[in-house]
């Protein structure tokens, strides 16, 4: 079973959505989304209870052209995120998100910033 949370972040979709359909804006998009997703791991990773490590290890980001996710495969993950009837949440992938949307949001504006310094030439 693979523990993988979809966040919406407001926003963030459409830009990508537009910025993507710009021409040569494909390499540096990805290039900002994994530097965003790296930060969130990395995050994670320090955020996560550790009782064995498994979950701390297992935290990564896979995909590609635009579309990613982050999480792990580890079966018992959204119980540590969300908790259960009888142990309470321990978020560690939402707070990793939320936290790190100025990352993104620096990465894409640098990125916008630079193409348009490179028009001007």
């Amino acid at each position: 079973m693979m523990a993988a949370l979809n966040i919406k972040v407001e926003g963030v979709d459409n830009l990508v959505k537009a910025l993507s359909q710009i021409q040569g804006f494909e390499k540096p998009l990805a290039e900002a989304l994994e530097l965003y997703l790296e930060k969130v791991v990395t995050d994670a990773k320090a955020i996560v209870p550790v009782r064995t490590g498994t979950l701390q290890r297992s935290i990564r980001f896979w995909g590609g052209e635009g579309k990613y996710t982050v999480g792990s495969r580890v079966h018992y993950a959204p119980y540590v995120e969300y908790g259960t009837s009888r142990m309470a949440p321990r978020p560690f992938l939402i707070p990793a998100l939320m936290q790190n949307i100025p990352v993104l949001r620096e990465a894409l504006l640098n990125m916008v910033a630079e193409w348009l310094r490179r028009r001007g030439e």
